[in-house]
């Protein structure tokens, strides 16, 4: 079993419109990954005792996280879609026992992926901007949990409807298409949050050495081809 009246007009035609198409391309979600879905998104909803979480991004994260057995038996904090990257500053687990890989900026994904490698999961995003809103007045931001990364592919739900999708269905979309979609409505990406079952410390201590060997790599190759151009410049000396 798996451990979750609107405010405003505007926030609820927001959220409803939140954008008519996903994704050109239609991947297969795996049926494992869809059943997970359903699962974490029946159980988040009890926690929260209503149908519908009608765009409140930030409740149906810590209810997920709970659903997901993250959070244990509780709650570890609250907070709005765009205090959910903060919400982990200097945690290093959660209550439910899971090591906490804080990243930051638009290319948080990127680092993730460079650390730790292309199939990931539970992968909380934050944003700065609530739909409908400005710069200038953010609101509450945005937030939500990519259940899995795997080969530039992520794999997520949302707490509203939207085009073909209802809320809490499993959405698989290019992770780059998907950036680039909610940083024009939600502004750039504050950071992400991987929350793993496993200590990744010794997965980071091997991404490094694998780097370095292939700037090593890379330094002798380029050196190799110095040295061929050098050869060849000589031997065309010698015959001239």
């Amino acid at each position: 079993m798996l451990k979750i009246f609107k405010k405003t007009l505007l926030l609820f035609a927001a959220m409803v419109i939140a954008a008519n198409t996903v994704c050109a391309q239609d991947y297969t979600i795996p049926k494992e990954l869809v059943a997970y879905g359903e699962e974490v998104y029946a159980d988040a909803r009890s926690y929260f005792g209503r149908r519908s979480f009608s765009g409140y991004c930030g409740t149906y994260v810590k209810c997920q996280l709970r659903a997901m057995g993250i959070f244990k038996d509780g709650f570890d904090f609250h907070g709005n879609g765009n205090q959910w990257y903060s919400n982990f500053d200097n945690v290093q687990k959660t209550s439910g026992g899971y090591y906490v890989y804080q990243e930051s900026g638009s290319d948080c994904i990127d680092k993730l992926v460079e650390k730790y490698g292309n199939d990931l999961e539970n992968i909380v995003l934050s944003f700065p901007i609530q739909a409908g809103y400005s710069a200038r007045y953010r609101g509450a931001g945005h937030a939500f949990i990519l259940y899995a990364l795997r080969d530039g592919v992520a794999y997520y739900s949302e707490s509203f409807s939207f085009g073909k999708h209802r809320e809490g269905e499993v959405i698989a979309e290019d992770i780059n298409s998907l950036l680039e979609r909610y940083s024009r409505r939600h502004g750039t990406i504050t950071g992400c949050v991987m929350l793993s079952e496993i200590d990744q410390s010794s997965f980071e201590s091997d991404a490094i050495v694998i780097a370095q060997i292939k700037e090593s790599l890379e330094e002798l190759s380029s050196i190799e081809f110095i040295a061929a151009e050098f050869t060849q410049i000589s031997q065309s000396r010698v015959m001239a």
